[in-house]
């Protein structure tokens, strides 16, 4: 598998309006797009006190979603987010049980792991890449790459996965950075990427973070403008002058934070959003909690959307024109995962058209 400076890794969780997102997506933009699909534990019930799903049944739909969502095409699978006890039913362990499904259905993601992880996860993806031949990918934290043993640490566990390093994907992932002042992140990043020939060696190498608001309680109600500051960061990162470093892929967290909310929604009133990616930014327009004031209101948050002068046209996106049609009442007012598939398909096709700006079709 091959990743291209032009090409773009959206950090996706499976869930349904994120797999419904790539879905929708053209096929001109399924080419050029490279996720990485974090697998999620089951969700916990709250009332029961256990999980509404065992394991084997929270997985058992995956490789079929996988092939019907995205098919054959370029993709790595993290399954970090699991706790490292967890097993299949039958004692296999979740990296194995999900790659040989999805391969199954003809899909070969490249298993993805980290530095800290256990010996039984790399030795999980040491097992994908001897029978499927997959290679692997290695997803970095900037202070590990700046550690004076970083070569050390990842030698030894190129050595543990049986992986060279020209099968091998580096992903940089700045989770959620300070980025102010950011002169002083793209300093430290450009110090990161010049610090190894490892970096010109992996197969392929990406940079990826986010700046969206952790929680929609930091959002105004009505329409408010949040810079896509990672997007920035990478701008400023390759138009450096003669850059002594591999220029990277660029990646994000579409429009979501990194981390993953986990609490009782019984205790949650979600407000309405929109989440609209725009030109170095996100639209976002904020309305009342669905719980109280419902799904009606969208419609004039689309129509919010449609004459505040960042709109980029119905045929923009699939998300554009949902929006669109729903302004004018030819769509109906969805759900909460309705609205998700809007912004996530909305933010892919943005970054997409954005990095075709910067290195052509």
């Amino acid at each position: 598998m091959t990743i291209r400076k032009k090409d773009y890794m959206p950090i996706l969780k499976w869930r349904m309006g994120e797999y419904q997102a790539l879905l929708r997506l053209s096929d001109a933009q399924k080419e050029r797009v490279v996720p990485l699909i974090e697998v999620t534990k089951p969700d916990f019930d709250f009332e029961t006190q256990q999980p509404k799903k065992t394991v084997d049944e929270h997985f058992e739909k995956f490789a079929a979603r996988l092939h019907q969502k995205w098919g054959d095409r370029r993709a790595l699978l993290d399954a970090g987010l699991l706790e490292p006890s967890v097993r299949m039913a039958n004692g296999v362990h979740p990296v194995i049980f999900l790659h040989s499904q999805a391969a199954s259905k003809g899909c070969h993601p490249v298993p993805v792991t980290a530095l800290g992880r256990d010996a039984q996860y790399q030795a999980a993806v040491r097992a994908v890449d001897q029978r499927f031949k997959t290679g692997a990918a290695l997803r970095l934290k900037l202070e590990e790459i700046l550690d004076p043993d970083f070569e050390v640490n990842v030698t030894s566990l190129l050595q543990v996965l049986g992986c060279e390093l020209s099968t091998t994907d580096i992903v940089l992932d700045l989770e959620d950075p300070n980025f102010d002042p950011i002169a002083n992140l793209v300093a430290l990043v450009t110090l990161a990427l010049s610090s190894s020939a490892f970096f010109q060696s992996a197969r392929s190498l990406t940079i990826a973070g986010t700046s969206f608001p952790d929680s929609m309680g930091k959002v105004q109600s009505g329409a408010e403008i949040w810079p896509r500051r990672e997007w920035e960061l990478y701008n400023l990162l390759i138009s450096q002058p003669n850059p002594q470093f591999r220029i990277p892929a660029f990646g994000d967290y579409t429009s979501s934070h990194n981390s993953l909310f986990e609490g009782d929604m019984r205790l949650i009133k979600p407000s309405a959003t929109i989440r609209y990616a725009i030109h170095d930014a996100w639209l976002i327009v904020k309305g009342n909690n669905v719980r109280d004031y419902g799904f009606a209101q969208y419609r004039g948050l689309c129509s919010a959307i449609l004459s505040s002068g960042h709109f980029l046209g119905a045929a923009f996106s699939e998300g554009s024109k949902y929006i669109y049609d729903c302004s004018n009442n030819n769509e109906g007012t969805g759900s909460m995962t309705t609205w998700k598939r809007v912004g996530v398909g909305q933010h892919i096709a943005k970054a997409v058209s954005d990095l075709a700006s910067v290195y052509g079709p």
